[in-house]
């Protein structure tokens, strides 16, 4: 195998020992193991089981940007395609096996990735939809990185802490609020 291609073997084998044995049980020398690299391989990569965590939810949200990229692709409505964007992001969280597994079993080690430290997932995800937001025309720059990290840290908080109406509500009502923001038109 490439070298190249350890570091992705290394996060396969974290997301199978995390699916297996929980985040705080899993360990360095577990995922070398399950990896079939020696503990030091694991190392020279992920200097630490906090930055493999890290790079792990980087990998997750990585996937998970690749969903939120697509309307913005195929859907000319700025409202819809937020909408469909914020919609696939919590079924993506609700239907996750390793963010439910994670969140089951081991909250309070995964808490903290999404919460106190978070900055690498929140700007990541910033950093995407701002990218999104500045192709479409009719907006006014001077919001869009409000309005992106507005979306970003309010799809988290969501994500964390469900609100009772359901995911295509709360995408739909999110995303009239950020349209019209976005575009000066009334929010009705």
């Amino acid at each position: 195998m490439p070298a190249s291609e350890t570091p992705k073997r290394i996060l396969e084998a974290a997301f199978d020992q995390v699916m297996t044995v929980g985040l705080s049980r899993m360990t360095v020398e577990s995922v070398a193991r399950a990896a079939g690299v020696t503990r030091q391989t694991v190392y020279r990569h992920f200097p630490t089981k906090e930055n493999l965590i890290q790079m792990l939810m980087a990998d997750e949200a990585e996937r998970l940007m690749k969903g939120v990229r697509a309307p913005f692709e195929t859907i000319p409505d700025l409202e819809d395609a937020l909408a469909s964007s914020v919609l696939f992001c919590l079924r993506y969280a609700r239907e996750h096996p390793l963010f439910d597994r994670v969140l089951a079993t081991d909250a309070d080690t995964l808490l903290p990735y999404l919460t106190t430290r978070a900055d690498p997932v929140i700007e990541r995800a910033r950093s995407a939809l701002i990218d999104l937001l500045k192709r479409r025309p009719g907006i006014r720059a001077d919001l869009v990185y409000g309005a992106a990290d507005t979306a970003v840290r309010t799809v988290l908080s969501y994500t964390l802490s469900p609100p009772p109406d359901p995911p295509e509500v709360v995408a739909r009502d999110l995303a009239r609020v950020l349209a019209g923001s976005l575009t000066g038109e009334p929010v009705s």
